[in-house]
């Protein structure tokens, strides 16, 4: 058991909550890495399920919800590290508040899904890939094999999706192992389906994780004592 300073925040369970408030409850120089999906102003609504119901609309999503950065910044320790997700026409607002706030921005991430998207079928190239920003306070340095840009990982299948923005559990357990220790304290203030968790679990880290939608936050609870019933 990792002896840690006091906090209002439970560990190891997703918090129904808004992530600013989450932050407000967390002391400073507390979490060893971040690895976050944040609402980056794509304001989507799937009009593809038919036999099953459309996802809940995601808050805050009408524009890059950036406002979230500076607080994170003074819960990492030095050394944290961050890995945000985030789309190509909003990487200049992205990395400017991300330097502003403290960090050193290292590497552009790539997740290749290795199958294509959708979006207009006759005018633009098929998206197969999206990016990461991967940033840190202070300098870290790989305890490992130094990791490479490019994490090939299939996309969920989309009849099995929770959530519309959803990542695969392996994506984050790879992204956990490259950039943290067995032991440390990983965070996602936007947890959507709950994937982050639930891969935090199985690398053996502690996380702390929360999402405003009810639903969500149920569902990816359930998932994580799931994952730990299969690990036992």
């Amino acid at each position: 058991m990792i002896d840690r300073p006091f906090s209002l925040v439970p560990i190891n369970e997703i918090q129904h909550m808004n992530c600013m408030d989450l932050l407000s409850l967390i002391p400073d120089d507390y979490i060893d890495a971040i690895i976050t999906d944040f609402p980056y102003g794509i304001n989507f609504q799937s009009n593809q399920r038919v036999k099953t119901p459309k996802f809940e609309k995601i808050d805050n999503d009408k524009k890059p919800y950036i406002e979230w950065i500076e607080p994170a910044f003074s819960k990492l320790k030095d050394k944290g590290r961050l890995i945000c997700f985030y789309r190509w026409d909003v990487q200049d607002v992205l990395i400017d508040e991300i330097e502003r706030c403290g960090f050193n921005i290292k590497s552009q991430l790539v997740w290749s899904k290795e199958v294509h998207g959708m979006g207009d079928l006759t005018g633009e190239f098929s998206p197969s890939h999206e990016l990461m920003i991967y940033a840190t306070k202070g300098r870290y340095e790989f305890k490992g094999k130094r990791p490479t840009t490019v994490y090939k990982c299939k996309r969920v299948d989309s009849g099995k999706m929770i959530h519309p923005n959803e990542k695969p559990v392996e994506l984050n357990q790879a992204l956990i192992r490259d950039i943290t220790e067995p032991n440390e304290l990983c965070a996602d203030f936007f947890s959507g389906s709950g994937s982050f968790s639930i891969a935090a679990k199985i690398e053996g880290r502690d996380f702390i994780s929360c999402d405003t939608g009810a639903s969500y936050v149920n569902q990816g609870n359930l998932r994580v004592k799931q994952a730990q019933r299969r690990m036992i």
